[in-house]
């Protein structure tokens, strides 16, 4: 295997059709690819012995393979929730919410699991502010705007000391290339035993390799993400900006797996998509059976290779902070401060 690495090494350096930058970017790519291969390399195991692994997992963690809950009862209930080893897909058009779900499942996950944060629109101290918004119910512009009565203040500064809040580490890096982001995921599995990675959004990134093909170039962020998933046994989720497909097709019309950008290779390395659709975003004010649609997010899950498909109903507060459960029940989901403080009460185990 060194062999091979210095090989590659020597013929990336000796190309010389490759400019400064992309000559370090390849060879960051191969040192990365050398580590990673090494380390996750596994034996083989006989169906039994894995068949066995399953069962006493789910005896001992009462969840299988340590599922993930998003924290939305009526996702869960579709789906089951993420599963390490999973890339999941959220795709929609602009400005649909992609940004404060990923946030909102976030601060559910991190009480159980550790979670690193990619934002490529926002800065980490924008994006922060999203995520004490959700907490809070406080609109995020007037966060960002310091623009809060005396109650407010004080509410926004109960929730600094969270403990929960450190468990998601937020990287807002300028580089944009799928090897840096690798890099930094690998440091954070093996430093703070990250398990839920999110990258928003992944049509921002790049990758010298196939800087001539966007798609081409997508399909191998797209595969390396997968790889990431799958290498680690950790769940990668991962925001898409849909096309403009669904309004030529009819106002009203509602996503589908094919309004992905350059979807060819998402849709197939992808274990869950799932496409947003708000009425209000189109200006519809009434459902065809005649209901208000004020509030109402639709998760569509157009891709499930492990389960079943349908959609699962969320709604979301004035301020378009928080989203919750439509027809919550006795486990309603809420980021009050009791619910964060679990926390404090339960041992947090990497």
């Amino acid at each position: 295997m060194a062999n091979d690495l210095l090989q590659q090494l020597q013929s990336i350096l000796s190309n010389n059709t490759f400019e400064e930058k992309e000559i370090i970017e390849r060879l960051k790519e191969a040192l990365l690819g050398h580590e990673v291969a090494s380390c996750i390399t596994r034996d083989s195991k006989s169906l039994a012995d894995v068949f066995a692994e399953t069962i006493s997992d789910f005896e001992e963690n009462g969840n299988p393979a340590h599922l993930i809950n998003t924290g939305f009862n009526n996702l869960d209930r579709l789906i089951g929730g993420f599963y390490p080893g999973e890339l999941v897909v959220i795709g929609g058009r602009p400005s649909m919410g992609k940004t404060q779900l990923c946030v909102n499942m976030a601060l559910q996950m991190c009480l159980a699991s550790p979670v690193l944060y990619f934002t490529f629109d926002l800065s980490a101290t924008l994006l922060a502010c999203r995520f004490y918004s959700a907490l809070t119910g406080i609109p995020a512009e007037r966060i960002i705007q310091h623009d809060l009565t005396s109650k407010e203040n004080n509410l926004l500064l109960s929730q600094t000391s969270s403990p929960a809040l450190n468990n998601v580490f937020i990287n807002d890096s300028c580089s944009v290339s799928i090897s840096a982001l690798k890099a930094q995921c690998m440091r954070q599995i093996r430093e703070n035993g990250v398990k839920i990675i999110i990258v928003d959004y992944l049509q921002m990134m790049s990758s010298v390799r196939y800087r001539n093909s966007r798609e081409l170039e997508i399909s191998y962020i797209s595969r390396e993400l997968k790889s990431l998933a799958r290498d680690n046994n950790i769940c990668v989720i991962a925001t898409s900006q849909l096309s403009r497909a669904p309004e030529k097709r009819s106002a009203a019309a509602k996503p589908i797996l094919s309004d992905l950008r350059e979807s060819g290779a998402i849709e197939q390395d992808a274990d869950k998509v799932i496409l947003m659709y708000r009425p209000a975003y189109y200006a519809i004010d009434v459902d065809e059976e005649g209901n208000s649609t004020k509030g109402s997010i639709e998760l569509i899950m157009a891709k499930n290779r492990n389960g079943r498909l349908g959609s699962a109903l969320l709604t979301h507060d004035a301020a378009f902070t928080s989203f919750y459960d439509c027809n919550p029940g006795p486990d309603e989901f809420t980021f009050s401060a009791e619910r964060l403080k679990e926390m404090e009460e339960t041992p947090f185990n990497q």
